[in-house]
């Protein structure tokens, strides 16, 4: 199960007023309950091996690169430290629960540094860049396009683990 990503980029910072009912750090804590109570609900449930994962560097998302003008579009380092704070939230669930509930195999998986690491050494795992959001047509079902909108064809934008150029994607296939 994976909590946070676009709640903090998508709701925190983009609602009006949801800033202004919590601190970043009241809304972590509010996120992060939210995470222990359903994966309680999902034990409840006869639930036992459950993978919760943490958030990547969220400041370097491309359209959070994209938009960071005064950075010169680099990381937005304060989204960054949001996540590391929250991926430490989810650790301490993660041991809180495996303790307190019989039986449960709960795992953080922590995609932050492996996925920093691609973005700051892209060369080391085959892709010419990270600094460019690279754009792929893909020809979709209509249902699959119900939450999207109504068209066929979607342009899908491929954060984080598209870095490369297609070309260089459609070399290494």
């Amino acid at each position: 199960m994976s909590i946070g990503t676009n709640d903090f980029l998508e709701n925190y910072y983009t609602m009006p007023g949801r800033a202004s009912q919590y601190t970043i750090q009241q809304y972590q804590t509010f996120l992060a309950g939210i995470a222990e109570n359903f994966i309680r609900s999902l034990y409840g449930l006869v639930a036992r091996k459950i993978s919760l994962g943490g958030l990547p560097p969220m400041g370097c998302l491309p359209l959070e690169r994209t938009t960071n003008f005064m950075g010169r579009n680099g990381c937005v380092a304060n989204y960054n430290n949001i996540a590391l704070e929250f991926n430490g939230k989810l650790q301490n669930i993660t041991t809180k629960l495996n303790q307190e509930l019989p039986g449960m195999k709960l795992l953080f998986s922590n995609p932050y540094y492996i996925m920093l690491h691609i973005i700051k050494k892209p060369e080391l795992y085959g892709f010419e860049s990270a600094s460019v959001a690279h754009v792929v047509l893909l020809e979709c079902s209509r249902w699959v396009m119900h939450a999207a909108g109504e068209a066929c064809s979607v342009v899908l934008m491929l954060p984080n683990l598209c870095f490369g150029t297609l070309s260089s994607h459609r070399e290494n296939e």
